[in-house]
C-alpha cells in the first residue's frame, strides 16, 4: 500500500510557501493605508506664498482610489492615483476635481479655495509621518500640510 500526503500537511505546506507572499501584500497595504481616513489643512503655501486661514476647517479624505472633502466654500471629490510601490511616501497625482458650485461671502476665501485646488492638482508627492499623524503634499511650487482628523475611528 502506498502512503499519501495527509491532506493537512500538504495545506500547511501550501499556507507556509504562502507567508512570504501575504508579508509583502501587506506592506503595500500599510502604505496605502496610511493615507486613508480624513485630514485637515494645518497649512499651505504656493508660488503667491501662505495660504490664509479658512473660515471653516478645511478636509481632505481618502477613499480607496477617491478623494473628497470640504474646501473654504464647497465640498469637493476626485480622483487618486499612487505610482508603483508607492507607500507612505511617494508619487501621488490628484485630478479630476469636481466641486459645489457655492460661493464665500468673503472673496479672499473664494481665491483661498481656488489656491487649494490648484495646490492639489500640482502636488505629485506625498509623505506620511512616521507616527502616521501628519500628511505632506508637494509639487512644483506647492506645499499642503495635514493633521490627522481627531475625528477618525480607531
Amino acid at each position: 500500500m502506498r502512503n499519501r500526503p495527509r491532506p493537512t500537511l500538504v495545506m500547511i505546506g501550501m499556507l507556509a510557501a504562502s507567508i512570504p507572499l501575504l508579508s509583502a501584500c501587506a506592506g503595500l497595504m500599510s502604505g496605502t493605508t496610511a493615507l486613508q481616513g480624513e485630514w485637515v489643512l494645518a497649512s499651505g503655501s504656493d508660488t503667491q506664498g501662505a495660504f490664509i486661514d479658512s473660515a471653516q476647517p478645511v478636509t481632505l479624505t481618502f477613499d480607496g482610489d477617491s478623494v473628497s472633502g470640504q474646501a473654504p466654500c464647497n465640498a469637493y471629490s476626485g480622483s487618486v492615483a499612487r505610482g508603483p510601490g508607492a507607500g507612505s511616501t511617494g508619487p501621488l497625482e490628484i485630478g479630476g476635481i469636481t466641486r459645489t458650485e457655492m460661493g464665500c461671502a468673503e472673496q479672499e476665501q473664494n481665491e483661498l479655495e481656488g489656491r487649494y485646488f490648484a495646490a492639489l492638482e500640482a502636488a505629485d508627492s506625498v509623505n506620511v509621518s512616521a507616527d502616521g499623524e501628519i500628511l505632506e503634499l508637494t509639487g512644483d511650487g506647492v506645499f499642503v500640510r495635514f493633521e490627522r482628523s481627531e475625528s477618525r475611528e480607531g
